[in-house]
């Protein structure tokens, strides 16, 4: 019997094995180096054939892949769901949900910000495509418009590399609270806003 043709329900079986496959995978590459997990593991905890990963994802490449690509999916979902609140609000409550996935997912969010599984094409491509949209709902919470303008695009980019920085620092010494590592961020993108508006009145100033 092939997968389409499985028994009846909300969710076909082949589409629930695939989900249970991501879900198992995504809890092992969270603690654990890519290297370091077999098909085997994976397939044990995922309580299927390790057919099935082949079935589904063709390798274990594959299967990493696609567990890269929805942690970039969550977080891109993490900036966008607060558009009903004010700027700081939506500023704050994005940082949180960033925070709290980089240490449940330790493993995938060190792959998403570093380049992945050696210097991986997909991987990188997925980094840029996070930081793009996490710049654009930045911009959009800041200005009203997801593309920002050249000297707050350059600023917001920087800030989003101390943010990930500082997260790395973070998880590995342990010794700050989340609470203050998200204070922390929204301190320095103050200052880094004000920096942007002090450029901009000096542009202002120098104009014709």
């Amino acid at each position: 019997m092939n997968e389409s043709q499985e028994g009846p329900g909300p969710v076909p079986r082949g589409e629930a094995r695939r989900a249970a496959i991501l879900e198992a995978a995504g809890r092992l590459f969270a603690d654990r180096p890519y290297d370091a997990l077999s098909i085997d593991e994976i397939a044990t905890a995922a309580g299927v054939a390790k057919g099935l990963i082949y079935y589904y994802f063709a390798s274990k490449r594959g299967l990493f892949l696609a567990v890269i690509q929805q942690a970039a999916e969550a977080l891109n979902t993490l900036a966008e769901e607060f558009g009903d609140l004010s700027p700081t609000e939506r500023l704050t409550r994005t940082l949180d949900g960033f925070l709290w996935w980089a240490d449940a997912h330790r493993s995938a969010f060190q792959t998403i910000t570093s380049g992945g599984v050696g210097v991986d094409a997909e991987v990188i491509d997925f980094y840029h495509r996070v930081r793009h949209r996490l710049q654009a709902a930045l911009s959009l919470g800041l200005t009203g418009e997801r593309v920002p303008p050249p000297t707050l695009r350059v600023a917001l980019d920087g800030w989003l590399s101390f943010v990930e920085g500082a997260t790395v620092s973070w998880l590995a010494g342990g010794d700050l609270d989340r609470d203050e590592v998200r204070d922390m961020a929204v301190r320095v993108l103050g200052g880094v806003l004000q920096a942007v508006g002090a450029a901009a009145h000096d542009d202002a100033d120098r104009s014709p």
